[in-house]
């Protein structure tokens, strides 16, 4: 799928879940739809705010044998706030269609925008939600910075019953790369530390988590704030900024890893594993999971570290010497040839806690079946 197509569908996913706001709320605060830009100015205000036109109800009318004719259409004028993040400059336009209750094309053709004067209340805010989307920009800078460290990625070492887990193997995988980015993407106490450090930060670039808003959803694409009678609900311009923690590992034996979190903050912080940027080996987890398992042809150690957190059931590729299939299960060590005649590799399908399939993955098969 096309980059920008999926980004797309995944931000239009994301401003789906930002856009709830509930009867009672909806009944005593203003809400406006808005974005927060960064290429925003005086001259292409109106176009962002042409983005938010409004929608569109049409009615069957009568029973003329020309569709047309019988269509009547209808829509609710719109107030839009456009938000400059760099310069705090803002606009407001109402927006509405001439010709109600004609057809739809005599509304779409007739979009009125007329420029409003923005509360101060609404100015607040605006200014507010500027405030804090810097603090995010830069709390999390921060926590990527120092989990990207050499110093805090030797911390992340593997709890003394792992350790004692991979003496019995032959892999000696304890000091590879891997073994750290397998605990940050998968371990829960890890990631919980991970967690604590971020909300720790915000509030140290900000002064709380929950800002000085009185609702609170917001993502690295959208939006939905509000405090006393006003309230925003809407996006944040793309730019090549980071909001998501993002942690890279060097590793010269397996290819270069990377660990990325999604962020999103209402009362606290949630953490999503980025599938799309989070990568073993190079290969990000969304392809392992698409991908069968003769293209994720991986390492011993990689197989071994993910073995630890995550169930695998293990069946070899053919049936000489009497085959092996083994129902899913954690603690296996691959690191030995099977068969006959010659090695023989295995399949291994790992489980998320939920028993979805998580990625399928060929290499040895484990040394001791079990």
């Amino acid at each position: 799928m096309n980059k920008n197509i999926a980004r797309a569908i995944f931000t239009s996913i994301c401003l789906l879940g930002l856009a709830y706001v509930s009867d009672a709320e909806s009944a005593t605060r203003k809400m406006y739809d808005s974005e927060l830009c960064y290429t925003c100015d005086t001259g292409n205000a109106l176009s962002f705010a042409k983005k938010y036109e409004p929608e569109i109800t049409c009615y069957e009318h009568g029973g003329s044998v020309d569709h047309n004719d019988s269509q009547r259409c209808y829509s609710n004028p719109k107030d839009v706030l456009i938000i400059n993040a760099n310069t705090n400059q803002k606009w407001l336009y109402k927006l509405s269609h001439l010709n109600q209750g004609g057809w739809r094309h005599e509304l779409t053709n007739n979009l009125q925008a007329v420029a409003q004067t923005v509360p101060r209340d609404a100015s607040n805010l605006a200014d507010e939600l500027i405030k804090y989307y810097d603090a995010w920009d830069r709390a999390v800078t921060k926590v990527s910075q120092e989990y990207n460290s050499s110093s805090m990625q030797s911390t992340l070492a593997i709890s003394t019953n792992t350790i004692l887990q991979q003496m019995l193997s032959e892999n000696n995988c304890e000091n590879e790369a891997f073994t750290r980015v397998a605990k940050l993407a998968f371990d829960g106490r890890t990631k919980t530390t991970l967690q604590e450090r971020t909300e720790k930060a915000l509030i140290e670039e900000y002064g709380s988590l929950g800002a000085a808003f009185e609702t609170t959803r917001m993502t690295q694409f959208g939006y939905t704030v509000g405090v006393g009678n006003v309230g925003f609900s809407g996006q944040a311009e793309y730019v090549p900024k980071r909001r998501m923690i993002d942690l890279k590992f060097h590793d010269a034996i397996n290819g270069n890893h990377r660990v990325v979190y999604n962020l999103d903050f209402s009362k606290g912080i949630r953490m999503d594993l980025n599938k799309d940027m989070t990568k073993f080996g190079g290969v990000s987890v969304r392809s392992l999971h698409q991908n069968p398992a003769s293209r994720n042809k991986v390492s011993n150690c990689m197989l071994e570290t993910l073995n630890i957190y995550r169930e695998a059931s293990v069946k070899s590729s053919g049936t000489s010497g009497g085959g092996i299939d083994l129902p899913p299960a954690v603690g296996r060590h691959p690191g030995r040839s099977y068969g006959e005649s010659g090695e023989e590799f295995c399949t291994w399908t790992f489980y998320d806690p939920w028993g979805e399939i998580l990625f399928t993955m060929m290499g040895s098969c484990p040394l001791f079946p079990k």
